[in-house]
């Protein structure tokens, strides 16, 4: 039975990481039906409430982490405060670390082109034994979407990674996921970048304070509008604690 906490409407599991990795572990290795893992963070669930598409899909995975600091706060706003964070990188590195020794098959769709290529030369760089039976970008059109998921499908795939942004890798997997053979796919936004050394991580002090949005916004200033979603978020929360949203 799943332990969950609302927060804006959206179902998020009450596990810690140790628990999520496990639980992952699971649903990869269960292939009567694919299985969805989301990581929502507090921009996510601001738009889910925009946005009621994301809304739905979010709700109906199997597995929905804490990706950011916002949600844990979010957590303790609602009296009901979450273990911490689940950071979908971290989540996914603990994956790769506990499953290269696995006959696990990976596959990776997303980035813009290049971008996966790098990532899974790393990968491979690191973990030898692991094993990823493909990658595509994530830039798709009808013809070769399809193309990708038959490819997907010949390889065996145990593990789905997709990171397409938000909202586009829910929606591509909510519209697809039924027809790929698969365990588990897994939502990891811009992962690929940091894998292929596109983008740092925060140190990991930084990261320990709840900084890690401020080194991502050294970084990258452009995305200084996007880092505004964090105070409406937790305003958000705070409105439906004690009044109805609207």
């Amino acid at each position: 039975m799943r332990e969950l906490i609302k927060i804006l409407d959206i179902n998020i599991d009450k596990l810690n990481m140790r628990q999520a990795v496990e639980r992952v572990k699971e649903l990869t290795f269960d292939h009567s039906s694919p299985s969805l893992v989301v990581t929502p963070n507090s921009e996510m669930l601001a738009l889910a409430i925009e946005d009621q598409k994301l809304a739905e899909i979010l709700n109906s995975a199997d597995l929905a982490t804490a990706d950011g600091i916002g949600v844990v706060i979010a957590s303790k706003i609602l009296g009901d405060p979450l273990e911490e964070r689940v950071a979908g990188f971290d989540l996914i590195s603990l994956l790769f670390k506990e499953l290269a020794a696995e006959n696990i098959n990976f596959y990776f769709l997303g980035g813009k082109p290049g971008i996966v290529d790098r990532a899974t030369a790393n990968l491979k760089r690191d973990f030898p034994d692991l094993n990823i039976s493909g990658y595509h970008h994530g830039y798709l059109d009808r013809e070769n979407q399809q193309q990708v998921i038959a490819e997907i499908n010949e390889k065996d795939v145990d593990l789905l990674l997709v990171g397409m942004g938000v909202p586009l890798q829910e929606k591509f997997l909510a519209n697809n996921l039924e027809n790929l053979n698969v365990g588990a796919a897994i939502t990891v936004g811009g992962s690929f970048d940091v894998l292929a050394g596109e983008v740092e991580r925060a140190p990991l002090w930084m990261q320990k304070a709840a900084l890690e949005w401020f080194y991502r916004l050294l970084q990258e200033p452009s995305r200084f509008g996007r880092m505004l979603s964090l105070p409406r978020f937790i305003y958000l929360v705070i409105k439906s604690k004690y009044f109805k949203l609207d």
